[in-house]
């Protein structure tokens, strides 16, 4: 999660700006991220573009235990749809609706036993971050989300996506190993970095380079 509602704010609003603009370039103009070009893809980023907004509202009312409570169950709620997003991507049918059921078979009644005997809420950490106090997963649970969430990727062969995903991973467990939720901040703005400058800069580059 991000360091502050600011940050959380800013990043929200930039990666929306960002997104709206691979969307629209891939729709109207010669200059195309031909690999991003499908509806779910899209959705999977707003999933995690949306997070920054609900950060955004946890952190305005962090000591608020009615609302603290309220925006976390709408975080988890949206990693349990992170990874059928995901799923989505999948273009073989068989594939796609087999790791989706076996799926859905697991994350169904493990979030309702979990969201019926846990206290969901949100604090704030000794190192400044937001610590979701959701789960407390165990590493066959994380195992699986990733899993779900990154495997589209590498079978489709979305390979900046994969490459994002191998660095996550690696932060996620040096770095952010009890707060994992940290690593969401840095990774869609690094991400939709990547993506404009190769939109503003690296295709136009590239056309002048052939034309030259």
């Amino acid at each position: 999660m991000c360091w502050n509602a600011a940050v959380s704010l800013n990043t929200f609003l930039f990666s929306s700006f960002a997104l709206l603009l691979i969307i629209y370039n891939n729709s109207f103009t010669k200059y195309k991220i031909k690999e991003l070009n499908n509806k779910w893809i899209y959705i999977f980023f707003v999933s995690f573009i949306l997070m920054q907004l609900i950060e955004f509202f946890i952190w305005r009312n962090i000591n608020n235990k009615y609302y603290n409570n309220l925006f976390s169950i709408l975080a988890i709620s949206l990693l349990v749809i992170q990874p059928i997003a995901s799923i989505m991507i999948i273009k073989t049918t068989t594939m796609r609706n087999g790791l989706l059921f076996v799926y859905l078979l697991l994350a169904i009644p493990y979030s309702i036993y979990q969201f019926s005997t846990k206290k969901i809420h949100t604090i704030v950490s000794k190192n400044g971050y937001l610590d979701w106090y959701f789960f407390n997963n165990s590493f066959l649970v994380l195992f699986i989300w990733f899993f779900c969430v990154f495997f589209s990727s590498i079978y489709e062969k979305i390979w900046s996506l994969v490459i994002f995903s191998i660095i996550a991973l690696i932060i996620c467990f040096i770095k952010y190993r009890y707060s994992a939720g940290s690593m969401w901040c840095w990774a869609i703005n690094s991400i939709m970095i990547y993506y404009i400058t190769y939109l503003l800069i690296f295709l136009p580059f590239l056309e002048k380079m052939q034309i030259c």
